[in-house]
């Protein structure tokens, strides 16, 4: 009984520690846990407890989606949307909003601050730390919970020891709040030490796959130094992730959409293989990490029926990002509109009424159809899990992107999104020029022509990627470019996808960086990263009217109003 026992401990721990929305924390009984009776010992207590974890992290789901988007320049609300949604499209959240509630944050931590105090690494079977898995993985999911903290609220009270008692929660609340800013740093420390963990294999839970409920500490590291403005390290930690896992590229003829070509002429026949990314439950192999929950246990999910019934909308902005790009299939034929489009959304019923042309429809004429991809309404709800995408192979790859850029190579950071990096174009100097490859003078001894006997030293310049960027492995052979997944042949592209003889690096750096942006939009739309991408940007450039402007556009009747609010930083955070 006692693993039982344990399950409904840290199922429900949070209900007894947070009972506050109004406060960070409030204890309000002695009675928490019983300390000297819940150590981790045992297998089955660490899979009890990392079971309680990620039943909290399942509250985060519609909040992660709705903050990333609902506050950003691609998704809009119908009029018929609630008011608690409304708040967050037009920053005005109110303190009874159910969708921003701190609470659910500090759980997640709470749990998992316990389950690392009480978890014993040092149990050791068959020469394996058979704890070592879970205790990483705790480690992760609060830095990555810490990390969401600090980007929505713009500060969080750290602290690693478990809240257990009124004393903890007022030594608590004694604690300075700390921008990402302060606590990246923390975070960073605290989880280099297990890059090298495998995460845990637990298996099928509620009828949801949890292999994918982790978050790579070599991922985090990435976004830790990304957001801190340490390009290197970010692109290390990035690339590392990619060359320590199996098949970690952006294969060819995978998830790739395409217009197929007769006789030199479009048909109207479209293969599209990169909606169904997002067609399965069990996970693709773009999954990385997702947030999975499960209708059978009663935590609420709402994105599919938002979605389906048009409460949530893409926006005009996000339909012209789309229709605007060029698909390329020579220098003799292409067209317009990005393939990737088919699958983010789809037609409503209004609209096939209407048989309105594409140039006649307007934004409420479409649905979102990527969380109705990943949740099917057709599957009976009572027993299968929802799920939102947190980590996926292309956006880590374009995040790997952002920090090889910002790191002076501008043009292999092109490549990732252009044509994919591998071998065969990293010697190609067209794709990356000399000047983003590590240089080295290699010395050679041989006979001299005039006198064979004398030795005559001759000097070769050898280039090689630094080791963040060196793809050079079979292993990468197929990768291809993200952009290649929806607009054709585009690495082939020499006109209208290319980046122009600019008077500086910095604004081959800044030039870049805004397709990247547009690449994210793209490629990732509505899977919750949009405002804080945009955010990112405008630290690093310090420009306020990067994000001030971008986001006032999908407000076209209250422009004025919102950009001037987010012309001051601080009111990029939920107070």
């Amino acid at each position: 009984m006692k693993p039982i026992k344990k399950t409904i401990l840290f199922a429900f721990i949070s209900l007894f520690v947070f009972s506050s929305c109004d406060e960070l924390l409030n204890v309000n009984s002695e009675r928490v846990v019983f300390p000297d009776e819940y150590d981790f010992t045992g297998a089955n207590d660490t899979l009890f407890s990392m079971f309680g974890v990620l039943s909290q992290l399942e509250n985060l789901a519609n909040t992660y989606v709705l903050l990333g988007e609902l506050r950003g320049d691609l998704m809009w609300l119908s009029n018929e949307s609630s008011a608690y949604l409304k708040e967050i499209h037009n920053f005005n959240i109110s303190k009874s909003n159910p969708y921003v509630n701190q609470r659910d944050y500090y759980a997640i931590i709470n749990n998992c601050n316990y389950i690392i105090q009480r978890i014993d690494t040092a149990v050791v079977r068959g020469n394996k730390q058979v704890m070592m898995r879970e205790f990483a993985a705790c480690k992760a999911i609060r830095a990555w919970t810490y990390m969401q903290l600090a980007l929505n609220f713009g500060s969080v009270t750290y602290y690693e020891q478990p809240v257990l008692s009124v004393k903890d929660e007022g030594v608590l609340k004694a604690k300075p709040k700390m921008t990402l800013e302060e606590i990246a740093p923390l975070l960073i420390r605290d989880i280099l030490p297990y890059r090298d963990v495998e995460e845990p294999r637990l298996g099928i839970l509620s009828n949801y796959n949890t292999n994918y409920s982790y978050f790579p500490i070599r991922a985090l590291l990435g976004d830790l130094y990304l957001w801190l403005g340490e390009y290197e390290q970010a692109a290390q930690a990035y690339y590392d992730l990619f060359y320590h896992s199996e098949n970690f590229v952006i294969a060819d003829n995978k998830y790739e959409s395409y217009i197929e070509v007769l006789n030199n002429a479009f048909t109207t026949n479209y293969i599209t293989s990169w909606s169904t990314i997002f067609t399965t439950d069990a996970g693709t192999e773009e999954f990385v990490t997702n947030l999975a929950t499960s209708n059978e246990f009663g935590q609420k999910f709402e994105l599919d029926s938002l979605t389906s019934n048009q409460t949530l909308i893409p926006s005009k902005i996000a339909l012209d990002n789309w229709n605007n790009q060029i698909y390329y299939y020579s220098a003799e034929l292409d067209t317009v509109g990005d393939l990737r489009k088919i699958g983010s959304v789809s037609l409503s019923n209004r609209a096939l009424v209407r048989s309105s042309s594409d140039s006649e429809l307007e934004n409420d004429d479409y649905y979102i159809y990527k969380y109705l991809s990943l949740n099917n309404p057709s599957v009976d709800f009572r027993n299968r899990a929802k799920q939102v995408l947190i980590y996926r192979k292309a956006l880590l790859y374009l995040r790997y992107a952002e920090a090889l850029n910002r790191a002076g190579k501008p043009n292999a950071a092109f490549a990732v999104i252009k044509n994919g990096l591998n071998s065969s174009n990293l010697s190609n100097r067209t794709v990356i020029p000399h000047r983003e490859l590590e240089r080295e003078i290699a010395e050679t001894t041989v006979p001299s022509q005039l006198d064979p006997a004398v030795d005559s030293i001759q000097y070769d310049t050898i280039y090689f990627p630094p080791k963040y960027m060196d793809f050079r492995e079979y292993k990468f052979n197929n990768n291809i470019g993200i952009r290649m997944r929806g607009l054709g042949r585009v690495n082939m592209d020499t006109t209208h996808y290319v980046i122009p003889n600019l008077p500086s690096l910095q604004d081959s750096i800044l030039f870049v960086e805004d397709k990247i942006q547009e690449e994210l939009a793209l490629e990732t739309a509505f899977e919750g990263n949009r405002y804080h991408d945009l955010m990112r940007i405008a630290i690093r450039r310090d420009d306020n009217a990067y994000l001030a402007d971008k986001v006032a556009k999908n407000h076209p009747n209250d422009y004025n109003t919102i950009k001037d609010k987010l012309m001051t930083r601080e009111n990029w955070f939920i107070k």
